[in-house]
């Protein structure tokens, strides 16, 4: 009878628990080998009705040495995704209050992936809407953190000042295009060279940029990927691993 009250005294702790803290779900899995107290926390939205489906997993840095950094990265990954989730709600709860509920869900759906586990952090977050019509829509935002620093990094400051990566790096993608055009917007809807903000992530050590849904090539062609041989910008980048 004692064990009896002590395995039940356990499980009401474990409910209260994960009743309290649905959101959070620690996960083992280190994003730094240099820095082991590096980790990820999976922050979880998930609800469901008769016409919406929102299965929704983002990233939460945990240790980094910067607190504040660390919270502001966190805190915008927090904020967009809340954001993307209420305005896709208020629309299909306002829309579907007047009319049936329709026979596929609207559906929203995210999973991110860690690339990149040096002295750069690297992950991106692929945000899945379905709201009818032929065909769901991905956003993927990226993220690209200083594992020191804490700092988010744009392209430019993988590289040193002085190289001209713009132009090696277009002239590759160009290069990589002109391999399959037909896959590719033509002229002016096409690529016309990277920009300053330009989107990216890191991979096994490589920097691949990467273009969205129609941004400069057709729907079916999805996001176009493009990996940056290391060999075009070796001893030009400032980490002695990316």
């Amino acid at each position: 009878m004692k064990c009896l009250k002590m395995w039940i005294l356990v499980m009401l702790m474990l409910l209260t628990v994960i009743t309290n803290y649905p959101q959070a779900m620690l996960k083992s899995e280190c994003l730094n080998e240099d820095n082991m107290s590096v980790e990820i926390v999976d922050k979880i939205y998930k609800s469901k009705n008769n016409y919406l489906d929102i299965n929704v997993i983002v990233p939460q840095i945990k240790g980094l040495s910067n607190d504040k950094k660390e919270a502001e990265i966190n805190d915008k990954i927090t904020k967009w995704t809340e954001k993307w989730i209420d305005e896709v709600k208020s629309i299909a709860d306002e829309y579907f209050k007047d009319y049936p509920s329709p026979l596929i869900s609207y559906q929203l759906y995210v999973r991110y992936k860690v690339t990149n586990n040096s002295d750069i952090i690297s992950f991106y977050i692929d945000y899945y809407q379905f709201t009818g019509g032929a065909h769901g829509i991905t956003n993927r935002v990226a993220y690209n953190i200083d594992s020191v620093t804490g700092n988010e990094l744009q392209l430019k400051d993988i590289f040193k000042s002085d190289f001209p990566y713009k132009d090696v790096l277009n002239k590759e993608i160009n290069r990589q295009i002109s391999k399959d055009p037909d896959r590719y917007f033509p002229g002016k809807d096409g690529f016309n060279g990277i920009s300053d903000n330009q989107t990216f992530y890191i991979k096994n050590g490589n920097i691949v940029v990467y273009f969205g849904l129609y941004e400069i090539a057709p729907y079916a062609s999805g996001i176009s990927e493009f990996i940056i041989p290391n060999k075009l910008i070796q001893s030009n980048v400032n980490y002695d691993k990316i």
